[in-house]
């Protein structure tokens, strides 16, 4: 038997072998069962996957405003307008973590704002082989927003997506959208707050929303596979539950965000008030920081040394000197600030006032506090301070002189 009748051979036998999608056999049992327990539709016969449509209805006073800002907590990166109906919201379930060209991405959810509620739509692929038929819907589906919204989906979900996409020949036009990775807006508020900003730990703890029955997301890529080998259901239609709450949750969180960027009041945890605030001055954003100041006096809260110490900075740039002055007066009592207190205390006097004596006795007082601390704890403090009063010093007694 030569090579071609050998391909012949092999030719015919896998015809014969192959199920033929026809009267008697048009879908396998399993996918037809899992779409009846989900309410699914079968799309593309011929390489059937599931869409499943659930709307979330939200109350009036939760819904977020037709546009939101996030322009602090973006750092400026979004600093124009955006509208929320512009927003997709997904969330990727996968075979694995490797990120690479083998990790298959089974479940696809996304989300978005229609005729005021929240509108999710869910794809699942019951085999490999699925994904182009999907993909090319899911190119013009995408069109229709400006921004996709995601949690860790820089580092994983958004390249997974866009590889997907060139490995099914797919050219779609990424420079039209704007990723939004919801994480990274969560860690800069509430990083110091929690031991993770995971999103089972920002929705327990922000979104007050526990979830009951959920899947451990080490076991979803197991339960895909004995749904492919098997045929084992109830364990796809729990990652489905699951993937559908990430969608609800990225929602929610965004609008939590929206309204935080509004005003600090919507946070009621005083050490990510902090963070916003050490954000809001790296952002020049004074008016945002005297607000978060106002909150604390409100409260009858002492305010925090670090929000102390850069209230000090921005009454300098302002050059509100008794202001300054009181805030660095108020610093010299703590240990973790007092050297910069020193420091701002003997620069106003050598420079503003032109008071070499005040000036000096300050650097004297911080040299002397560095001598003590070394001798108590030698690695405790930066060499670099003693040089720079060091330095400081030498010039003042010049000038005195």
């Amino acid at each position: 038997m030569d090579i071609e009748d050998k391909l012949a051979w092999y030719s015919e036998k896998k015809k014969l072998n192959k199920p033929a999608l026809d009267a008697e056999n048009p879908l396998p049992a399993k996918l037809k069962a899992l779409a009846g327990i989900l309410k699914a539709e079968i799309l593309k016969p011929q390489a059937p996957y599931l869409k499943i449509n659930k709307t979330c209805s939200i109350p009036a006073d939760l819904l977020p405003n037709r546009e939101i800002h996030l322009k602090m907590l973006t750092k400026n990166r979004l600093a124009q307008n955006i509208p929320i109906e512009k927003c997709l919201f997904f969330d990727l379930e996968t075979t694995g973590l490797a990120g690479g060209a083998g990790t298959y991405p089974f479940l696809l959810g996304f989300g978005f704002y229609e005729n005021n509620a929240l509108r999710v739509q869910q794809f699942f692929l019951p085999d490999y082989g699925r994904e182009y038929h999907l993909f090319k819907a899911l190119d013009a589906f995408f069109r229709q927003f400006s921004f996709l919204v995601s949690y860790n989906g820089k580092s994983y979900d958004y390249p997974l997506l866009k590889n997907r996409f060139v490995l099914n020949r797919l050219n779609a036009e990424w420079n039209h959208w704007q990723h939004i990775d919801l994480l990274h807006l969560a860690r800069r508020v509430w990083s110091e707050s929690f031991a993770s900003c995971d999103l089972g730990t920002i929705e327990r703890e922000v979104l007050k929303r526990e979830r009951t029955g959920d899947i451990p997301g080490y076991q979803i890529p197991q339960a895909y596979f004995d749904f492919i080998r098997r045929g084992v259901i109830h364990e796809i239609t729990r990652i489905i539950r699951h993937n559908y709450f990430d969608i609800i949750s990225l929602a929610e969180l965004m609008t939590r965000l929206a309204e935080i960027e509004k005003s600090p009041c919507a946070v009621s945890d005083d050490t990510a008030l902090v963070r916003l605030a050490a954000l809001a001055y790296e952002q020049h954003d004074f008016a945002y920081f005297s607000s978060i100041v106002e909150y604390f006096t409100a409260q009858q809260k002492e305010i925090p040394h670090q929000i102390i110490r850069q209230r000090g900075l921005i009454y300098k740039k302002q050059k509100k000197w008794p202001q300054a002055l009181a805030d660095w007066q108020k610093l010299i009592t703590v240990k973790a600030h007092l050297f910069h207190a020193l420091e701002e205390l003997a620069k106003y006097y050598e420079h503003i006032r032109k008071d070499y004596g005040s000036a000096l006795e300050y650097t004297e007082r911080a040299i002397s506090h560095y001598r003590t601390l070394s001798e108590l704890a030698p690695y405790s403090v930066d060499i670099q301070i003693r040089k720079e009063f060091s330095r400081r010093r030498k010039r003042l007694l010049k000038k005195l002189s």
